[in-house]
């Protein structure tokens, strides 16, 4: 076999890959299957029934596709077969032959199995119990394996992250599964030429390999014609950190990889992305969830007085009852009249509702400033706040109250004494609001990577090297007082992320941090929707919680126009109307996730003052108030992740000027264009986005364009368990729109430079930022550098023969308008390929 065409299987690998991604993703939508009991029991089942019945069956059927067993013995038999070789040591020593299995299944296997099942083993139930779903784990067999060399349970164990590490739609989608087979026939005809080598697949490869052994006939058939031998699939390394031996395997691997196929071994969309988050993050529980919830009840007031040291004074007064709600808008409840000497209401029965946005009760006391004259003055006053009451679970079925202070007199020395009394009826459930208290930001702040515990489930560079970060840590807060949520935000230009991380009662419950085509695809890759394009300037945050993934959102500034003065026309010169001016906006794109599939993608648009609604979520950027709908409080972990995440993804897109720094202000130094007002969106005036870190130090589009563009080549080269693509793309040019920038025609130019830039590293879709008005490309404006081998940019300052780089790493697959083409070479840094020439990650 010369090359790795030439290979074929007797599997569609595609189609298989897609039912191995929908099994993978039922089994991780099961808790009990994370259970050492429920996995004992299924390891029983597998063994002693599942087998012996497939094997008493081959004979007469040999058509695995038939087969189809309950999850939990499925998700064992899929765990057994990833060890190819001990499974067929297994199979050989109790069968005499291996047992064949297939991913897809004939449409009927489910019932023909359970009867087939039924009959041979009448006491035991087919399908797994819903006391087991349900968690409730009653008493199991106790199960003595019969296989001594290999522990079933261990290898359950490492599969689960593999899972995780999958989940995302792309792995599902025909156009990146084809490429993916194909990547998988190259790495088998790489093992061929490399015998001795520890190989280490990308995730799209490992995918494609994982599904192929769940297919042991043919996967010993292809693999012992390839290679002499059935290739033994490894996953018993997980240690990452630079020097070990998956790190130093990765390596090689893209070293060989590269030499062989002249194309870079990383590719977008298919490395490694951290741990699951399950049982790294607080699970809200239902009490939990109580404590958060909003509350309303209806308030009486009964009794009202007000003792004065001088009880002979017959002035009349009038005790007006407002409620004021968050807004610091009052509504009148009630006016009382009296005299001074006898401020005393009885047997009012004053009711009204109070709630979540309810701050206080105002009682302001008046009296007419003259005798005969009509107007009146505010003489004193005091305030109640019922929310301690409201929020008082001793209180949940109603109760009393009394209330007792002192009021100061306008022009009297001494002090009255007030008392409220009155009745609060049940506690019914209402929407939560929550405060935000913006804190400032500290600069200094080392959080060396390597600290997991304050950093939590961030896939990162492990290093205990000075990390400096900038820093804050905010409240949400009810109108109660009460903190409910604090909220960390983390920005490191030198790890290039930002996190937002989100705690209850002093435990992390939800993280968000910056993604890049590490872990989405380009555009291109894929015939799904959910993909990234940095060179559009867009970035994507992924949200976490105890229950894992829980929203991706990708986000892009839109609608930017720079003012373009007009010109009035005189004799002998044309005039022209101005182009007016428009701040733009940040558009996100929104894709929920939950254990079994990806809902579509919702798009919405941040404005500029009103507020946002989505979902069950109201949010009043401006004021810094969130609002939870009392029907989704259950979602209220996902929605301040949400906010936090919106006000993160404005601060990395948002447009600066070119020499803005950070302290700095983003408001413009040039008031006006011609006769118009310049226009910025007023974001300085908003308190979520100042505290997501407008005026910090960030890993923003503006300083990646600025500080990181030039060095991407290199930076991508370093390898590790993620992609050092600055958030934003393996081997990416990012481009950020620059607000003050002198205007060509009155038009933007995005995407494109006066200067030539290298197509980044290749293999993961590298970007091309020259090549202005020469490239055409349906992923990024301004050139692209393919698939594999990255595009190189023209210097268009100069020559039209004037050209960077020579390498011949890099077919590419845009399309060329203009008569030259160049690709990246050795000036950048990359081509030559170096320890760790892709964009790093690895995967078991």
């Amino acid at each position: 076999m010369t090359n790795y065409e030439s290979i074929e299987f007797g599997v569609d690998l595609v189609k298989a890959s897609q039912a191995e991604y929908d099994f993978l993703l039922e089994v991780q939508g099961l808790e009990c299957l994370r259970n050492d009991a429920v996995l004992q029991n299924a390891i029983r089942r597998y063994e002693s029934l599942w087998l012996p019945l497939v094997a008493s069956k081959t004979e007469n059927i040999n058509l695995p596709e038939c087969f189809l067993p309950p999850i939990d013995i499925a998700w064992v038999w899929h765990c057994h077969m990833l060890a190819p070789h001990k499974y067929a040591e297994y199979c050989l020593s109790l069968f005499g032959n291996v047992l064949d299995h297939s991913v897809t299944k004939s449409t009927d296997a489910y019932e023909s199995t359970k009867s087939t099942w039924r009959l041979l083993y009448p006491d035991e139930p087919f399908e797994v119990s819903s006391d087991l779903i349900d968690g409730n784990i009653l008493h199991i067999q106790l199960h003595q394996s019969k296989s001594d060399s290999f522990d079933l349970l261990e290898a359950i164990h490492r599969q689960q992250d593999f899972v995780y590490n999958i989940h995302l739609p792309h792995y599902r989608d025909t156009k990146f599964l084809e490429a993916a087979v194909t990547r998988y026939k190259k790495y088998l005809f790489l093992k061929k030429k490399n015998p001795a080598e520890f190989l280490v697949p990308c995730y799209d490869i490992d995918l494609v390999w994982h599904t192929h052994q769940l297919h042991p006939i043919d996967y010993e058939r292809v693999t012992k014609s390839l290679l002499g031998r059935l290739l033994i699939h490894d996953d018993t390394d997980s240690d990452r950190n630079p020097g070990s031996k998956l790190s130093n395997a990765y390596g090689r691997t893209s070293n060989l990889w590269k030499n062989e196929y002249e194309e870079t071994f990383a590719t977008a969309g298919a490395m490694y992305r951290g741990d699951s988050p399950k049982g790294r993050l607080y699970l809200l529980t239902p009490s939990d969830i109580e404590h958060i919830s909003g509350r309303k009840s209806v308030i009486v007031i009964n009794s009202i007085s007000i003792t004065k040291v001088n009880k002979n004074d017959k002035k009349d007064v009038k005790l007006q009852i407002l409620r004021t709600n968050l807004f610091q808008q009052s509504t009148l409840i009630q006016t009382l009249s009296g005299k001074m000497g006898n401020m005393t209401w009885n047997n009012q029965n004053l009711q009204f509702t109070y709630g979540p946005t309810d701050k206080t009760i105002d009682f302001k006391l008046t009296a007419r400033k003259k005798l005969f004259s009509g107007k009146s003055q505010t003489i004193g006053e005091f305030q109640e706040r019922f929310g301690q009451l409201i929020y008082n679970h001793e209180l949940q079925n109603g109760g009393v109250f009394k209330s007792e202070g002192n009021m100061k007199l306008k022009n009297i020395s001494s002090e009255a004494k007030y008392m409220v009394s009155g009745s609060i009826g049940r506690l019914f459930r209402a929407d939560t609001i929550l405060l935000l208290e913006a804190a400032g930001f500290e600069a200094d702040i080392d959080l060396p990577s390597n600290e997991d515990e304050l950093w939590g489930p961030v896939p990162l560079h492990k290093s205990n090297a000075e990390n400096i970060c900038h820093v804050a840590s905010h409240s949400l807060r009810r109108l109660d007082g009460n903190v409910i949520f604090t909220c960390r935000i983390i920005h490191s230009v030198k790890m290039m992320t930002s996190v937002v991380q989100i705690f209850f009662q002093n435990k992390m419950a939800a993280v968000a941090h910056v993604i890049g085509t590490e872990q989405l695809p380009m555009k291109s890759q894929i015939s799904g929707n959910l993909s990234l394009n940095p060179s559009e300037k867009e970035r994507a945050i992924l949200i976490k919680t105890g229950e894992g993934d829980s929203m991706i959102l990708v986000g892009k500034w839109t609608g930017f126009v720079r003012g373009v003065p007009g010109i009035k026309a005189e004799r002998g010169r044309s005039g022209f109307f101005g182009i007016p001016g428009n701040p733009g906006h940040l558009e996100i794109k929104v894709y929920r996730i939950n254990s079994k599939h990806f809902q579509r993608e919702e798009t919405i648009s941040i404005p500029q003052y009103d507020v946002l609604e989505f979902e069950g979520l109201t949010l009043d950027f401006q004021r810094g108030i969130i609002t939870c709908n009392e029907m989704k409080i259950d979602n209220i972990l996902h929605y301040v992740s949400f906010s936090f995440s919106i006000a993160l993804l404005h601060v990395l897109c948002v447009p600066r000027p070119a020499n803005w720094k950070p302290g700095e202000s983003l408001k413009p130094t040039l008031e006006k264009r011609g006769g118009r007002t310049v226009e910025r969106f007023p974001d300085e005036d908003i308190t979520f986005l100042m505290a997501a870190g407008l005026h910090c130090l960030t890993p923003s589009n503006h300083y990646i364009h600025n500080n990181v563009n030039a060095n991407l080549c290199a930076r991508c080269a370093s390898g590790g368990i993620t992609s050092s693509s600055c958030g934003i793309g393996i081997g990416q040019k990012l481009n950020a729109i620059d607000t003050e920038k002198d205007c060509n025609d009155g038009k933007e130019v995005e995407n494109a430079e006066y200067g030539g830039s290298c197509g980044g590293c290749g293999g993961c879709g590298g970007g091309c930022g020259g090549c202005l008005s020469v490239i055409k490309s349906d992923d990024i404006g301004g050139g692209r550098g393919g698939n594999y081998g990255g595009g190189g940019g023209r210097d268009t300052s100069r020559s039209a023969t004037s050209s960077y780089g020579s390498s011949s790493y890099g077919t590419s697959n845009f399309e060329i308008v203009h008569s030259f083409h160049t690709s990246c070479g050795s000036s950048c840094g990359c081509s030559g390929g170096g320890d760790h020439s892709g964009c790093g990650g690895f995967c078991d």
